[in-house]
């Protein structure tokens, strides 16, 4: 867990208050781990016995916008997308509260010899049909991430004193690799944009995905490719966490150099934000961020052969 959610007992009495309103008498409440965002995040059960998972956060917060958008993505969503159904938004007491029908599923292993990660591959994968071309009006792939997955060329501007080892020695190369893969980001596919394993849920009979808040348009191969540093961080080596997604990506006929400037730039990202003031509420982001970037550039290093 990266955040620090409020318990049931932590949130505004009006909120509770007009919670209980909106469902019926809250006989239990369990705040749920994971996540990067410091809102509400619970399984709330009435006293008719239904379970109903809520999500919020209160209206002025800057990630507030994300709320209102994970919303609006998810009502557009093909019934064949498995998402969990929305059943409500609403402002309720000051905050922006999100309603879904509740999952009682485990979040996705994806450590090796895992029966999650094959899982988890065919179900992205399956995004690229179900969502191509894309049922919303979302920002272009090309755009969006241009503005957020880069940090080399940052950070080669004024090298921290952390920076040392494999990224320190490529530094300048890397700057210039990690933008290389921006003229073939585009595409008519919609990207959920923010797959790591606490956005899946997995039940025997189903792999669900969760949080649609960041979606974007562009080449389908994004998200699939998404999930190798998250295979990395889970125990695999390079080679193997891109041989399990290495099937459906030939599918997608991406250039294996596109890729690599990809993973370049997925390595930058986190090695830039990774070094930014803790956000208020999560104080573990940082530390997630720097992990993530050490397995993006054993990825990256991988894939260049630089030593």
């Amino acid at each position: 867990m990266t955040a620090l959610r409020p318990t049931w007992d932590q949130l505004p009495a009006p909120l509770r208050e007009g919670l209980a309103t909106r469902l019926g008498t809250i006989v239990d409440a369990r705040t749920q781990t994971g996540g990067f965002t410091p809102g509400l995040a619970a399984r709330l059960v009435t006293k008719t016995g239904e379970s109903i998972f809520v999500k919020g956060i209160p209206a002025d917060h800057p990630l507030a916008d994300r709320y209102r958008c994970e919303a609006a993505t998810v009502g557009a969503l093909p019934t064949s997308v498995p998402a969990p159904a929305l059943r409500w938004t609403d402002d309720i007491a000051g905050w922006v509260v999100l309603a879904f029908d509740d999952i009682p599923g485990h979040h996705a292993d994806l450590s090796p010899n895992s029966p999650d990660v094959a899982r988890v591959v065919t179900a992205v994968a399956g995004l690229a049909h179900t969502l191509t071309p894309a049922p919303i009006t979302a920002p272009r792939a090309q755009v969006e991430l241009a503005q957020l997955v880069h940090g080399w060329a940052v950070l080669a501007q004024d090298p921290p004193d952390d920076l040392a080892g494999w990224p320190r020695r490529h530094l300048h190369a890397l700057a210039e690799l990690e933008s290389t893969w921006l003229n073939v980001a585009d595409g008519d596919t919609m990207l959920h944009g923010d797959l790591r394993p606490d956005n899946f849920l997995l039940t025997d009979q189903a792999t669900w995905i969760i949080d649609w808040a960041q979606p974007c348009v562009g080449a389908a191969w994004i998200d699939l490719v998404d999930l190798v540093p998250h295979l990395i961080l889970g125990g695999h080596p390079p080679a193997d966490a891109e041989q399990a997604i290495a099937v459906p990506l030939s599918c997608l006929g991406v250039d294996p150099r596109v890729v690599t400037g990809y993973a370049a730039a997925f390595a930058g990202y986190w090695a830039r934000v990774s070094r930014l003031p803790a956000p208020p509420g999560v104080p573990r982001l940082r530390a997630f961020q720097a992990r993530a970037a050490q397995a993006a550039c054993a990825w990256t290093a991988h894939r260049t052969g630089w030593i």
